[in-house]
């Protein structure tokens, strides 16, 4: 298992321009994420039900993982990082400054509900749109329809 290594903003922003692939999971409580994220992070909040939601989101243990919490002094981030260590992830990343920092410095942030798994990224990315026909006369309306 290779090491965890502490990151900071900087080298943040070269692993997300260097490194498409790269899973930014940020692992606080669902209205944390909801409040504010970093764009494209991925909320797998560090409870029960952690060890089974990255392993869906992430089954190649190779892949590149960032982990981020709230800031230096939030302890959620460092215990999943170490969970992630004890189920074989091996290239992990701690932005150990967290979002606060990272929306300190301007820098994008998204705000919105938690789109876990690739159905729901799918539906989130549709928009879901109704027509209502309404007949105003006595005529059936597929005759009123003229395709």
């Amino acid at each position: 298992m290779q090491a965890m290594t502490t990151i900071g903003r900087n080298d943040l922003q070269q692993l997300l321009a260097s490194c498409p692939s790269l899973l930014l999971l940020d692992v606080l409580p669902q209205n944390s994420y909801r409040e504010y994220h970093l764009r494209g992070a991925i909320n797998a909040p560090f409870d029960h039900r952690f060890d089974s939601e990255v392993s869906a989101l992430c089954p190649d243990k190779s892949q590149t993982i960032v982990i981020y919490g709230m800031n230096f002094e939030c302890p959620i981030a460092s215990q999943a990082l170490q969970r992630l260590g004890e189920l074989g992830y091996e290239n992990l990343f701690h932005y150990e400054p967290g979002k606060v920092d990272w929306k300190a410095a301007l820098l994008p942030v998204e705000q919105g509900p938690a789109v876990r798994n690739s159905l729901e990224i799918e539906q989130a990315g549709k928009e879901q749109r109704f027509l209502f026909l309404l007949s105003l006369t006595q005529a059936p309306l597929f005759d009123l329809l003229q395709l």
